[in-house]
């Protein structure tokens, strides 16, 4: 009997450590990927600011001989096909720029992907394909509280009048923190665009502590003032 307490004993050993260090696995990773997400936003960075500089005639030549290329080939096209070319035109939106996410308040920068499934959650906070792009409609970002990073864990402690700024190649966008509220995760009204003539708005969503159902909902407007 006792040939097997010591195998048993160093195995449970092993499951404890596996355990106690799974946790500090997810936050390694979570940082891991922040840090190349950091290298890459320096990157774009950078070349948007090229860009933006070297974009004079010879840049806005081919830009205007691509607009005549396109209204030349959409006017030679049947009507339906025409009025299907607009429909794709009104539904296309523009690429997600890898954005850095900012709120003093409780120390926090982290760079948001494209995405809310599982693996782009793992990487950072990730926006949600079919809400708005910053400084438009209701961009909504999802984000993990407790695991691989943790980046949204202190989102509950911001009170209104907060300052979240999200920048990326189009610009820098401030928000005022508006409300921290908890929801049930089954409510989806968080994620409509904002009444017309509103501000556009920022929806920042975490679990609740320990996970349930729950979900923590931070919603900041757009500031013109800053």
């Amino acid at each position: 009997m006792r040939r097997f307490v010591r195998p048993l004993l160093n195995l449970a050993i092993l499951a404890g450590l596996i355990l106690a260090a799974w946790p500090v696995g997810q936050t390694l990773y979570g940082v891991w990927n922040q840090r190349a997400l950091a290298v890459r936003f320096a990157s774009d960075s950078s070349r948007g600011a090229e860009e933006k500089r070297s974009g004079g005639e010879g840049s806005n030549q081919a830009k205007t001989a691509k607009k005549s290329r396109k209204a030349e080939a959409i006017s030679s096209a049947p009507r339906l096909l025409r009025s299907s070319a607009g429909a794709e035109k009104r539904a296309a939106k523009p690429p997600w720029r890898l954005t850095r996410l900012s709120i003093p308040d409780i120390n926090l920068e982290t760079f948001v992907v494209q995405g809310m499934d599982d693996a782009s959650l793992r990487r950072g906070p990730g926006h949600d394909p079919n809400s708005s792009l910053p400084g438009e409609g209701n961009c909504v970002v999802a984000g993990h509280r407790n695991v691989y990073g943790s980046f949204f864990y202190r989102l509950d402690e911001l009170l209104p009048g907060a300052l979240i700024t999200l920048e990326n190649r189009d610009g820098r966008f401030d928000y005022i923190v508006d409300a921290v509220f908890v929801t049930p995760a089954s409510n989806l009204t968080i994620l409509q665009p904002p009444p017309a003539g509103a501000p556009p708005v920022l929806t920042l969503i975490t679990c609740t502590l320990p996970h349930s159902n729950n979900r923590i909902i931070l919603q900041a407007k757009l500031s013109s003032e800053l």
